[in-house]
């Protein structure tokens, strides 16, 4: 009789173990989150133009994206010779400007240092075209002018004493989140052209990308050549 009770009480053991086991709930895994890290920095592509062609004028359009959820310093820009010369777009302190940059190479005995023109604010959705002409030059002295297309005020001309060679599409971030970029997936370049002295277009630009397989949080390569032409090219950098 003892051990008769003894099997009914496992027995009865055993039968709530697995009624306890089918109605357990299993909570899902929850997804991994995003990597928001960014490597602050300039994420930029360049392209030579063939050896023997001057560069009369290069110009690039895009758009201002939305509004950041947090300040940061961030830049876009369409520039000669490693952003020398710089039409530029740059959200920081709460609100969006544009002016242009240019680098002092010490011609002037002021020392090599970077400048700027008047700051224009700009908003959201506004089309900006950043152009950057050679004016002027001698064998030893080359004047180029910024402007960005409809802002006269930000106009920039300067001289300095090496011709510009190498065209430059750039986002240059100071922050080490993606969370401080505006919220559109990518800022096209596009409508990118350049014109030799010759009147002429280079061939398709061979564009080469600083660090080529970074991605935004989402996987997506934060950079890509959409069109090489040098007539109307597009590079685009993707933020989400």
């Amino acid at each position: 009789m003892r051990n008769q009770n003894l099997l009914f009480t496992c027995l009865m053991l055993v039968i709530v173990l697995f009624s306890c086991t089918k109605n357990k709930t299993v909570k899902p895994t929850p997804p991994k989150p995003l990597d928001e890290t960014y490597n602050d920095g300039a994420s930029y592509t360049s392209a030579d133009v063939p050896s023997g062609d001057t560069i009369k004028s290069f110009s690039t359009s895009w758009i201002v994206p939305s509004t950041p959820p947090r300040d940061s310093t961030i830049f876009w820009w369409n520039g000669l010779d490693g952003g020398a010369l710089q039409p530029v777009l740059q959200w920081e302190n709460g609100s969006w400007t544009i002016a242009n940059w240019y680098f002092n190479d010490d011609l002037d005995g002021q020392g090599p240092t970077y400048h700027h023109g008047t700051f224009v604010p700009v908003t959201p959705g506004t089309h900006l075209t950043g152009v950057i002409e050679l004016v002027s030059f001698t064998t030893d002295s080359f004047t180029y002018k910024e402007s960005f297309v409809g802002y006269p005020a930000a106009d920039v001309t300067f001289t300095r004493a090496v011709l510009a060679t190498q065209l430059v599409e750039d986002q240059e971030a100071y922050t080490n989140t993606y969370l401080a970029f505006p919220q559109d997936p990518v800022v096209k370049m596009t409508g990118i052209n350049c014109i030799t002295t010759k009147g002429t277009h280079p061939p398709d630009l061979n564009w080469t990308v600083k660090d080529p397989l970074t991605k935004t949080p989402t996987g997506h390569l934060a950079f890509e050549v959409i069109n090489p032409s040098s007539s109307n090219g597009e590079v685009d950098f993707f933020i989400k």
